[in-house]
């Protein structure tokens, strides 16, 4: 059975439904953590791209300097080919180019086009077709326009050209430059990092500490806390939220302490309209509700016997435990008429089994009577008569535009009334249409057919006994818990009709 809290009128209310948080199923990162992460980041990113900037402008200056000595190299050997090629001594030619090849270890390979398109080359790596066709006559050093490094130069001997020669020079000392600028830029990347990090995660901490409390006393907020309170420190926008919150929760903190004035007085649908739009906007309508009616027997002789805050003090009591017996069941307390209390169930919470649940309360009440064990001046005890019916009746404000009531009338509320009416003290009589609603674990005996005030036929009706174990020992135990708030809520046994 679903446990409505008595402790207070206040819980009485509709709760607000919160809104869904379309984040709730991300994980929760602190700001000051990703502020950490984006600057890391960006810092990465920037060294990464200055990485590269400077390995391009290196780069550019090794080729320069390797331009200059490629343009030495190449001409020195072709002033060393001239006398070979001229002699066609193929075997000077290759001890003059092994022996450059020997002397200058970043020459990788040299080759030698001559004037009938023969072509020699020498040294560990093969000219590719691409080499061959860019290799033209030039009478200065030129790089060829290959990726690779190689340089020619035209051999000329009394402006007679005597072949084409091409070298091609190793980048092993541009790689090696390149490693350890790597190396160097990666250490400092990390050095970098590490102290920006560890410098904007105290920055953000400071900055983003305000934000974390404000989150925290939001929290405790959203649980029904309205007593908390923030510091406020500084003069920018996270102080001014902080001291709107405390201004936030103060107004929050007043409007419940009013809720809960108003909810002692007030139907709770009119405390929610109120309270969550600021007007009383309820549509006057039908709806089929369960009313209970509890009537104190011999009330005029009783009032006239005993003082008159003795007869207040009395029905208090009474009534204050009615109220616990009410709200566990899931009505609300409509009026007290009196020395007679007014119950509906159905309204303003919707309940599917209200006929049941409003037996199952009328019938605490009884037991709750007998528990208080008050006796009137001539000795009988203190009893009610309790009356049932289930029926269509018009919700809606009743009165005048400067008095309104929110409340329940009708047909359903007139028989209602006439059931309290018809039984003894401690009894519950109903209508049998409204018994046939109730389920299992009722007995129903027959008073006959009555004549009721405007109703033009006979009606029958009925008390209404517990004819279950364990829906008695339930009852019992709502009363009990009505008497002691302080009994274990998750000891609360089932009725016949919730299992």
């Amino acid at each position: 059975m679903e446990n409505n809290d008595l402790k207070s009128p206040e819980h009485l209310l509709p709760e607000a439904k919160k809104p869904e948080r379309e984040t709730n199923k991300l994980p929760r990162i602190p700001i000051r953590w990703r502020w950490s992460v984006l600057v890391g980041f960006t810092v990465t990113i920037a060294i990464i791209v200055l990485f590269f900037i400077i390995l391009d402008i290196e780069h550019d200056a090794w080729l320069e300097n390797q331009a200059a000595q490629a343009e030495l190299q190449v001409d020195r050997l072709t002033d060393e080919l001239k006398l070979p090629l001229l002699s066609g001594s193929s075997t000077e030619t290759d001890i003059v180019v092994h022996s450059f090849l020997e002397k200058v270890p970043t020459v990788l390979s040299v080759v030698i086009r001559y004037p009938d398109g023969k072509i020699k080359s020498l040294g560990s790596v093969s000219p590719s077709k691409t080499v061959l066709k860019a290799l033209v006559k030039s009478s200065a050093v030129k790089r060829l326009p290959v990726k690779q490094l190689w340089y020619a130069k035209s051999v000329v001997y009394a402006k007679t050209s005597m072949g084409t020669v091409a070298v091609r020079f190793s980048e092993k000392q541009w790689e090696n430059i390149a490693d350890k600028l790597g190396q160097k830029i990666f250490v400092a990347a990390i050095v970098v990092v590490l102290l920006s990090g560890v410098l904007v995660f105290w920055i953000a901490g400071r900055m983003s500490r305000p934000i974390e409390m404000l989150s925290d006393a939001a929290l405790k907020v959203a649980d029904g806390d309205y007593q908390v309170r923030l510091p406020v420190r500084g003069n920018d926008e996270l102080s001014d939220a902080l001291y709107q919150f405390n201004v936030m929760a103060s107004e929050l903190e007043h409007k419940e302490e009013l809720r809960d004035i108003f909810a002692r007085y007030l139907n709770p649908e009119l405390i929610k309209e109120v309270f969550e739009s600021g007007d009383v906007q309820v549509k006057n309508h039908r709806q089929e509700v369960s009313v209970l009616f509890a009537d104190m027997v011999h009330f005029t002789s009783f009032s006239e016997s005993i003082e008159t805050e003795g007869v207040v003090n009395l029905l208090n009591s009474h009534f204050e435990v009615f109220h616990r017996v009410i709200a566990y069941y899931g009505g609300h307390v409509d009026k007290y008429i009196g020395d007679a209390v007014m119950a509906v169930f159905n309204h303003p919470v919707n309940d599917k089994e209200h006929a049941r649940h409003a037996a199952e309360a009328g019938l605490a009440i009884n037991l709750a009577c007998q528990k208080l064990g008050k006796k009137r001046p001539d000795g009988e005890p203190v009893s009610f008569r309790v009356g049932l019916n289930c029926g269509q009746a018009i919700v809606g404000n009743i009165g005048a535009a400067q008095r309104l009531e929110y409340t329940v009338i009708g047909d359903a509320v007139n028989m209602a009334s006439r059931m309290s009416s018809i039984g003894n003290g401690g009894e519950l009589v109903m209508p049998r249409k409204t018994f046939d609603l109730l389920g299992e674990g009722f007995d129903f005996q027959p008073l006959g057919l009555q004549n009721i005030k405007g109703v033009s036929r006979e009606v029958e009706v009925g008390r209404v006994l517990v004819s279950n174990p364990s829906l008695l020992h339930s009852i019992e135990y709502v009363v009990d818990l009505a008497f002691n708030l302080a009994l274990p809520e998750k000891n609360m046994p089932q009725t016949a009709g919730d299992t």
